[in-house]
Parts: structure tokens; C-alpha cells; sequence
């Protein structure tokens, strides 16, 4: 949670544009985001966590309190929490207006059990230098993380996507050896457009203008981004959408 909090540094877009922020806390620390491909998901006594159900009552509790809009709540996530979000997208498309799942794919068990009632807009951000989950995805001992182009083609062909556009965003700093290309699909028949900032040699980090890119943190992680700040990229995509 403070992970997140301090990686992702959304509180001030928040505060500025005057949106509510929650940061759920996870057992273990690991959301239980559907069937594994490396590990068992985390259990409480002998049963599964249903952070599915858990996110699906959070979000009735915001609303009730109305502390949520009922046509605004949107999900994020970065690596595992990623992979929620990605879940979310699936199971929750009643409660969630968009999601952007970042330095992650899907796994290919979540492609399969993904019926959402509806098609959610989907932004995503991964790096090709990620070793932790692999850009060009890999085989895990329980199943298959699937690369991030099979990723957004499983939600372009869901969306009825026909149009595809990419363009280098500007470089700002010549110490930075990553660049970012943003890929996005249009004419959609859901009215949507899919959002994928593809961050050439990025590793699993997430891009800022404010967070130091530090060596050791770079030799475990990959190379940090410095051409965007992600939290604005998130919140500039999906407060376009409403349920």
C-alpha cells in the first residue's frame, strides 16, 4: 500500500483535481488476482482470498458512504496489483468505468475465465526491459504470463478496435536511455479508445519526473523512465470514461 502510495505519487493529481484516492491493502501483501501461474494464491485458514469479492464490496461501501460516484471508480495497479487490475476489468465491469494495469501482461488463465459484462477501456504501461514480468511474457512452473501486444490484442479484438496509431512522446532528458511510444486503438466499436505506453528498454519501474532513477534501485529493477509522470497519464485517460 505505501509501495504504491509513494511509487505511483497519484496523491497530488488527486488533490488538485479533486478526486478520492484508495489504496486497498492486499493479504500478505500479494492480491489473490484469479487461477497462479508461479505460486498458490494467498489463503486465509484453508480458503482461497477472494480479493474480487473483497474489491466488489469496497466499492459498495464507497458509494454507499458516498465517498465514490458510482460512474467514476476506476482501478490501478502496478506488477501483481497489475494483474487485480486486470481481474477487475473482468469481474467487476459493474462496478469499474476503466482501469490501467501497469508493468504487467495478463496471465493466460486470466484470458481465459475474462467474461466481463461489458468491454472495459483499458490503459497499460509496460516496459521491454522488465525481467520481473517479461514484456515479451513466459512460462511459469503453474501456467503462462502472456506478453503484453497478446495482452492488448485480447482487449482490442474485445472492443471491436480497427484503427491503430503509435508515435514517440518527446524525450526529455539525454541521460535517459529509455523512450516511450504510445500506442493507441481506435474506432472501437465500444466507443473506447485502448491506451498502451510501451517504454522501450524500461524495466520494471514505473516512469516519473520526480522519483530519482538511483542506481540500485535501477541494477535490481531496470531502467527508470524520465519521460512522463505516470499517475498524470492515468488519471488523464481514464477520467474520459464513465459507466
Amino acid at each position: 500500500m505505501d509501495g504504491l502510495r509513494e511509487t505511483l505519487k497519484l496523491d497530488p493529481v488527486a488533490d488538485r483535481e479533486g478526486f478520492s484516492v484508495l489504496y486497498p491493502d492486499a493479504i500478505e501483501r500479494k492480491w489473490s488476482y484469479g487461477r497462479p501461474i508461479v505460486q498458490p494464491m494467498p489463503t486465509v485458514g484453508s480458503e482461497t482470498v477472494d480479493d474480487t469479492g473483497f474489491l466488489r464490496l469496497l466499492i459498495d461501501d464507497l458509494v454507499a458512504r458516498r465517498i465514490a460516484d458510482p460512474a467514476r471508480v476506476y482501478v490501478t495497479g502496478m506488477s501483481r496489483g497489475g494483474l487485480m487490475a486486470f481481474t477487475a476489468a473482468c469481474a467487476l465491469a459493474d462496478k469499474v468505468a476503466a482501469a490501467a494495469a501497469l508493468i504487467t501482461g495478463m496471465t493466460e488463465p486470466q484470458r481465459e475465465d475474462c467474461r466481463p459484462s461489458r468491454p472495459i477501456p483499458i490503459m497499460a504501461l509496460a516496459g521491454t526491459g522488465d525481467w520481473t514480468q517479461a514484456y515479451d511474457g513466459w512460462l511459469g512452473g503453474m501456467g503462462r504470463l502472456l506478453s503484453v501486444p497478446e495482452t492488448m490484442e485480447f482487449w482490442r479484438a474485445l472492443h471491436g478496435c480497427t484503427q491503430q496509431d503509435r508515435r514517440m512522446l518527446p524525450h526529455r532528458d539525454d541521460r535517459d536511455r529509455t523512450h516511450v511510444v504510445l500506442v493507441e486503438w481506435s474506432a472501437c466499436k465500444s466507443g473506447a479508445r485502448l491506451r498502451l505506453y510501451r517504454v522501450n528498454g524500461g524495466g520494471h519501474q514505473l516512469p516519473s519526473l520526480t522519483v530519482i532513477a538511483d542506481a540500485q534501485s535501477e541494477q535490481r529493477w531496470g531502467l527508470r523512465n524520465r519521460d512522463l509522470e505516470t499517475a498524470e497519464e492515468v488519471w488523464r485517460y481514464v477520467k474520459d470514461y464513465t459507466r
